[in-house]
């Protein structure tokens, strides 16, 4: 493929992360944006407005048979996220830059991929964290055999997001930085006594999870679980630990030195929109945050859900296709006791709740 071309890029969802694309597209050197669409005609427009671009919809199958894209960008909540990426792959798109979360429900990623898989779609979701520079370093720290064995990995959730808008960083990360291992098994429970939502799905009060990864490390995820909370290492191992220091530098314990070593990352020259445009050309075999990747991490994010479904540890795979924490709250295993609708991201008409 050709080098010098200009790829046309739609945005799907005009919202803060619809902005937020449409500022990276812009920056690249070989894109431009030629069509904004949004459920709500005012958000199209205020994106047309701000990045000069010619045409809005408000359908995204209109907008699909009637511009010639290349790439689009999926900024829609995630609920609605898998079907307008099955309807962008049919429609002959050369790679999709989906967000985080990737879907709704393990289900909806797998037809996601299925499709663009069936239509040769090049199909990226957004953790951005494997860009970082800290990251990067402690992959390549625990690689080395730095802290010599991983054995546990440590995340708490910002308080009042919920674990498919938190959790979704938080687990891609543990698996970039353990070299993306499979996932054995799971065990987790789930509170949902209030009628908690998150961007229109289903949300939890609170969960914890604890993954075993392939090679036997342990991460623990905290959501909203109450206080005191207690410092942990980002990763420990048999022969060591590492820390985030300050300014995006990272610390590392070892039997190497005495005390902390404070190492600064070389910085990251890519990012992940560039890099999905070198994978379309071919100049690259494959992308860090390509969809298959992102699978992994809702499928551990709905076996913490599924465990406390089944009432038991979820060995992987996960066979389960639906939101696990939906067909509890349908079947009344999780029933409101606190009545009030209310959503943490935008707010149902009328909701006067907030968390």
């Amino acid at each position: 493929m050709a080098t010098n071309q200009t790829y046309r890029i739609g945005i799907i969802g005009c919202g803060g992360m619809g902005r937020s694309h449409s500022r990276s597209w812009q920056k690249q050197p070989n894109t431009k944006i030629v069509a904004a669409m949004d459920i709500y005609e005012e958000s199209a427009k205020r994106v047309a407005d701000e990045f000069d671009v010619p045409a809005t919809y408000t359908d995204v199958d209109e907008m699909l048979a009637k511009e010639d894209l290349d790439i689009v960008s999926i900024t829609t909540w995630q609920g609605p996220r898998s079907e307008a990426t099955v309807a962008a792959a049919k429609a002959g798109v050369k790679g999709i830059m989906g967000e985080k979360p990737m879907s709704a429900s393990l289900g909806q990623a797998d037809n996601m991929l299925a499709a663009c898989e069936e239509n040769d779609v090049k199909l990226v979701i957004g953790h951005q964290r494997r860009y970082s520079p800290a990251n990067l370093e402690i992959r390549r720290l625990v690689a080395a055999g730095a802290i010599g064995a991983p054995t546990t990995l440590h995340h708490r959730g910002k308080a009042h997001a919920g674990l498919l808008n938190t959790g979704t960083h938080a687990i891609d990360s543990w698996r970039f930085q353990l070299s993306d291992p499979e996932t054995l098994w799971v065990v987790g429970t789930t509170s949902r006594t209030t009628d908690r939502w998150e961007r229109r799905t289903i949300c939890e009060d609170l969960c914890m999870g604890l993954v075993c990864f392939e090679g036997g490390a342990r991460a623990i995820y905290e959501g909203d679980l109450p206080d005191p909370p207690v410092s942990m290492p980002v990763i420990a191992g048999t022969e060591g630990q590492i820390r985030n220091g300050d300014n995006g530098t990272v610390l590392l314990q070892n039997g190497d030195a005495k005390g902390w070593q404070t190492i600064t990352p070389p910085p990251e020259p890519k990012n992940q929109f560039q890099e999905l445009i070198e994978w379309i050309e071919g100049k690259i075999p494959t992308h860090r945050g390509r969809g298959e990747q992102a699978r992994y991490t809702i499928e551990i994010m709905m076996a913490i859900y599924e465990s406390l479904r089944i009432k038991n540890v979820v060995n992987m795979p996960l066979e389960t296709k639906e939101l696990p924490l939906e067909l509890m709250v349908n079947d009344g295993t999780l029933p409101v006791l606190e009545e009030g609708k209310y959503d943490l991201r935008t707010p149902f008409e009328g909701q006067t709740r907030k968390r």
